[in-house]
């Protein structure tokens, strides 16, 4: 793979270094021959590329033969000296290059991140806040890329270091450097003391975490916020902007390389203002953001010089609404918290609201207005609002949807696909709102592309080419385009999901509704296209029966696979309890049922969350992270088996990598095979999955109201086993069928999604038979 020029920023050739070094280019090959430990090259095309801050690392431990010492070096000098010297004038990332480049996070950054915000976070923040931990993964991640003099300063720390002692003399060092950052580009906020409340186990956890955080590329600095997000259950108020979200916000009211200016009121991590840098060229723009929380202004801050620009960001904690501020941008992209209302200040009674009063203890349009107020004339602003703010029925909310409509603000609305954010599942639009000087357009266009996005784990994401595909319906709208309504409609369906053209006044009518679906048809034929809908189901069709021949032919192969026994002999029986750890789930007086949340945190497993031998994919309910901290040894690892504590007794579910760190809930207990025990934890699931092994326990249940199994009893349950080979084989046999099986299934399912999809639109006109 050939790296584009901005990729290689922070990357030297081997010439390059000898360059530097001033040694001649064999050389740095006999280095690489010689030596196990010089550090490992990336490859671009033909090219091998080297990190430069582990080269300068490596040269620092090579000290120059006197004899090759140059005028003016003392003996003891190292090649690192003269690498560093001689780099001391190249310039840092490039902002027009980083700025008009997409957020590139491939496969090994999503593992580093993984690494970063797992175990490791735990083993470095100690008693700190998960936020003081993201800070000093912000604050290596932007030194490194954007500022290399003050990136070797922390690596003569590091270098130096040798253990615990030196700890906080690195924690300092990034501090004071996070501290003339963010004091330079005019930000207050005290991310020194932040990183000081950090209690590293070990100087390894501490360098690990650095070095992890700085060998990641741009894109991650994101992911790791969003990481932060899902893991500590922000709020509405805090949680980040999906960068898909952020993109398509951007795309579809900014032109690249116009100059534009660009203000986001509730800037959340900089993502939005992140995006609009990408889009039109970080030199064709200003950008001004405004927050009421001073760690969130940091983490902006951070970013947006991660992209080499400075904004000019400031709080706004004294009054949420001013009456008379007058900002004047060309652009408005914001994420504004959901539902809420936590805004400080006279502003609800002394704010400017042109299209009526929002009512009290929702804000949701207040923002709308607010947005729209701090546009310059023939500005335009990108809204994200609750999709349940489009058709609400509280009567002034509907009045000021009307007194929009009626007035040409709206221009259009987008419903995006669900599951877009890491820390909420609540379904959002995007609204696009206009100043209303000039005269407006008689349409609205309403677009539902809830179909797009791909499912990267347990989210949904917007793609490039998802984006793309809007834009190139909404774009032409939005430049005054003078397309037929119908071809509007017509293009869209062609991408992949639904628009259409309503009419202002149609749409103010009674409930007055914003919400897309609602002008689209109730049926699944209006809400998606025919073709995109039938194509997808037909390729399920195809890609399950392709997986059903491949399994089959594999059992044909392999045979039966199994054959008469020749007795128990070689085969072992124990208790469970010699086997296992069984530790019950939290007493319900510790974990009551108020402790739980069906928002955002942890996922509690409930005796309904086990099916089929599995943990379901989604639980019901959830611990907010900060409770979970104390609930550690509940938690769950791969090869655990969870079973029912309290309940009817059902299958045993075994944990998979999924569901690691989750929690036990007091109505189930786990299963840890012991070191050493001779059974492999896949073949006791199966053998706890027997009938004889689940009548076993319902028979000691107790005899209450609600059949309560204790771990004492369970412990008591024989188990019988062969050899560690033989079980290998057995699991293996067994897995293979639960495949096959599980693959029927899927293709079962999958006719009857093709057949429903056939019905609706055969039975409504959209498609007719051969």
């Amino acid at each position: 793979m050939q790296l584009a020029h901005e990729d290689r920023v922070g990357l030297v050739t081997r010439t390059e270094i000898a360059e530097r070094a001033g040694v001649k280019r064999p050389a740095v090959s006999n280095w690489a021959r010689r030596h196990k430990d010089f550090p490992t090259p990336v490859r671009s095309g033909d090219t091998e590329l080297f990190h430069e801050a582990e080269i300068a690392r490596w040269l620092a431990t090579h000290t120059i033969p006197q004899r090759q010492l140059l005028e003016g070096e003392q003996v003891g000098t190292t090649y690192a000296d003269r690498f560093r010297r001689a780099g001391g004038d190249r310039p840092s990332a490039d902002p027009e290059a980083v700025a008009n480049s997409a957020e590139r996070i491939g496969s090994e950054d999503e593992k580093a991140v993984d690494q970063l915000m797992g175990r490791l976070a735990d083993r470095v923040r100690g008693p700190a806040t998960m936020a003081d931990y993201v800070n000093l993964c912000l604050i290596a991640m932007y030194v490194r890329h954007a500022e290399p003099e003050r990136w070797r300063r922390i690596e003569d720390v590091m270098s130096a270091g040798q253990g615990s002692r030196d700890v906080q003399a690195l924690l300092r060092t990034l501090g004071d450097i996070a501290q003339e950052v963010l004091r330079r580009n005019g930000d207050r906020t005290d991310m020194r003391s932040s990183l000081l409340q950090l209690e590293p186990r070990s100087w390894d956890d501490l360098a690990t975490a650095v070095q992890t955080a700085a060998g990641t590329d741009v894109g991650a600095f994101q992911l790791v916020w969003e990481s932060f997000s899902a893991r500590d259950g922000l709020q509405s108020s805090e949680f980040c902007s999906p960068v898909g979200l952020a993109s398509l916000s951007a795309a579809l009211v900014l032109t690249p390389g116009r100059k534009t200016t660009v203000l986001d009121p509730y800037m959340r991590g900089g993502e939005m203002l992140a995006a609009a840098v990408r889009h039109i060229g970080g030199t064709h723009g200003a950008v001004y953001g405004e927050t009421l929380d001073g760690r969130l202004q940091a983490v902006a801050s951070l970013y947006l010089l991660h992209l080499g620009v400075r904004a000019k960001l400031t709080s706004t904690r004294s009054d949420r609404w001013p009456p008379d501020r007058e900002h004047g941008a060309d652009v408005v992209l914001t994420n504004p918290p959901f539902n809420m209302s936590d805004a400080p200040g006279p502003g609800r009674r002394t704010g400017n609201w042109p299209y009526g009063s929002p009512p009290q203890g929702n804000d949701n349009l207040a923002w709308v207005q607010y947005a729209l107020g701090a546009l310059a004339p023939g500005g335009r602003a990108v809204v994200v609002m609750p999709v349940k703010a489009g058709n609400s029925v509280n009567v002034a909310e509907r009045e000021i949807r009307r007194a929009l409509v009626r007035g040409g603000a709206v221009e259009c609305v987008i419903t995006v696909p669900p599951h877009l954010f890491s820390a909420t599942p609540v379904p959002v639009s995007l609204w696009v709102l206009r100043r209303t000087e000039l005269p407006a357009r008689e349409g609205i266009l309403f677009v539902d592309a809830q179909e797009l996005g791909a499912k990267v784990r347990r989210r949904r994401v917007l793609r490039d080419t998802d984006r793309d595909a809007i834009t190139a319906v909404v774009r032409p709208w939005l430049d005054g385009g003078q397309w037929p309504d119908s071809e509007y409609a017509s293009r869209a369906v062609e991408r992949g999901f639904s628009a259409v053209v309503v009419d202002r006044e149609v749409v103010a009518d009674e409930e007055c509704s914003l919400r897309p679906a609602d002008h689209l048809g109730g049926g699944n034929y209006g809400a998606a296209p025919a073709a995109a809908q039938l194509h997808e189901a037909g390729e399920e069709v195809a890609e399950r029966t392709a997986r059903l021949r491949v399994l089959e032919r594999r059992a044909v192969e392999a045979g039966d696979g199994f054959r008469e026994g020749s007795g128990p002999g070689g085969w072992n029986e124990a208790l469970l309890r010699d086997l296992c750890e069984i530790r019950p789930g939290p007493s319900y007086t510790r974990l009551p049922a108020e402790a739980r949340t069906s928002g955002a945190g942890i996922p509690l497993v409930l005796p309904q969350d086990l099916l089929a031998g599995k943990i379901a994919d989604e639980t019901r309910y959830r611990v907010p992270c900060t409770t979970a901290e104390r609930f550690k040894k509940f938690e769950l690892l791969p090869g655990d088996i969870v079973c029912v504590r309290t309940g009817a007794q059902q299958q045993p579910a075994l944990v998979s990598d999924p569901q690691v760190g989750w929690l036990l809930s007091s109505n189930v207990m786990r299963l840890r095979v012991r070191p050493n025990a001779g059974i492999d934890p896949f073949y006791l699931h199966a053998y706890l999955s027997l009938r004889y092994a689940r009548e076993w326990m319902s028979h000691r249940a107790a005899a209450t109201a609600a059949p309560s199994l204790s771990s004492v009893a369970l412990g008591h349950l024989p188990v019988r086993f062969p050899p560690i080979g033989r079980q290998l084989r057995s699991v293996e046999l067994l897995g293979e069928l639960g495949r096959r099986a599980e693959a029927h299934a899927s293709y079962v399912s999958a006719l009857g999604r093709l057949r429903a999809e056939l019905a609706e639109h055969l039975l409504h006109g959209s498609v007719e038979p051969l």
